[in-house]
């Protein structure tokens, strides 16, 4: 069920974003409601780079195909 909310904007800035949603086929509402799902969601890391940075000191020494061979090992307990 969807619940109304009041929101208080620029004029100019909600005939921007009502011009930006008729072109993309879209409601003002699913824009808004696209905008707070992508701005609350969890952030899924992007590189295993990322996802492995402060695990393991001195990692410059070691190619990637070991820093992926010590991720997987961890990861599945291997």
């Amino acid at each position: 069920m969807d619940t109304k909310l009041t929101l208080k904007l620029d004029p100019d800035a909600i005939m921007r974003a009502k011009s930006y949603a008729a072109k993309h086929g879209t409601s003002l509402s699913a824009l808004v409601e696209h905008y707070f799902d992508t701005l609350t969601a969890k952030k899924k890391k992007k590189y295993l780079s990322e996802e492995l940075a402060g695990c393991v000191k001195n990692m410059q020494n070691l190619s990637d195909e070991e820093i992926k061979q010590m991720y997987l090992k961890d990861k599945h307990g291997a």
